[in-house]
């Protein structure tokens, strides 16, 4: 197994990242087992058109008809509409006192 990142490496990753989304708005980096990973940080305004967001980003996750979409209004999953797939959801109240929800599709 290799070493972990240092912190060195992890800040220059980062500042590379955070220049290539300053320049041109989004990056897409394709991991393994056809994952592919979305970073953004345009949006739309009132007339439809991309921008850059004051304080916006988004992640998106890919992988064949599976997709997790995260952003600072909204949290959403996409997945086949394949009738087996079982839809479980649960409600728990974590170490914090936090009420939380999970939703998981298998």
């Amino acid at each position: 197994m290799s070493n972990p990142v240092s912190k060195v490496q992890n800040k220059r990753i980062q500042s590379s990242i955070i220049k290539h989304l300053e320049k041109y708005g989004t990056i897409q980096i394709n991991l393994p087992d056809d994952n592919l990973l979305e970073i953004g940080v345009l949006e739309e305004d009132d007339q439809g058109n991309l921008k850059r967001g004051e304080s916006y980003c988004y992640v998106i996750v890919k992988n064949e008809m599976r997709a997790t979409v995260i952003d600072k209004y909204n949290l959403g999953i996409r997945f086949s509409a394949d009738e087996n797939l079982i839809v479980m959801d649960d409600k728990f109240v974590d170490s914090d006192g936090k009420n939380v929800k999970t939703i998981n599709v298998a």
